[in-house]
């Protein structure tokens, strides 16, 4: 039986270069996690009477804070004043969406001229009010239905890591 030991004197453990090393592949895979949630988020996004230009889709945007720290954070969010509702969905009983917020959604998807949809839009917004509506939490989604490709993510960065090292 052969026994030996190897004694490294140099690499980027001992040159202190580590700190580096994982901060920069941190940065890297926050980076790539929150491009990817955001594709997804859009993808589960429902277009609603803007459609991609001017609607809910149009306000959903990225932003990485903190690189080079450990405080780095990836965040996905959205600009919309009714992106919550449409995340969560509105339970009933909860009050009715403001007036004149359904006038052009009642002209695009009925086909209705706007002196109709301003009649129609109390009942509309009354059954709301008493009924609510399913969210589409695609916010939600994307996450919970990609924890598994986020993970591999997180391993192949963490693999790179340790090859790094190794050098």
């Amino acid at each position: 039986m052969n026994l030996s030991i190897r004694v490294d004197t140099s690499g980027a453990i001992l040159e202190g270069k580590a700190p580096a090393i994982i901060q920069a592949d941190l940065d890297r895979f926050v980076t790539a996690a929150t491009m990817y949630l955001t594709a997804e988020v859009k993808k589960r996004t429902p277009q609603g009477v803007s459609g991609a230009q001017g609607g809910l889709l149009s306000t959903i945007q990225s932003e990485v804070t903190g690189r080079g720290t450990p405080l780095i954070k990836g965040m996905v969010t959205h600009g919309s004043r009714y992106g919550d509702v449409i995340e969560k969905g509105r339970t009933a009983g909860k009050g009715m969406p403001p007036k004149g917020s359904l006038v052009r959604w009642l002209e695009v998807k009925l086909g209705l001229s706007e002196q109709q949809a301003r009649r129609i839009e109390f009942v509309v917004r009354r059954k709301i009010g008493r009924r609510g509506f399913e969210g589409a939490h695609m916010f939600e989604k994307a996450v919970t239905g990609n924890l598994d490709r986020l993970e591999a993510m997180a391993e192949k960065e963490g693999l790179a890591i340790a090859v790094e090292l190794d050098k």
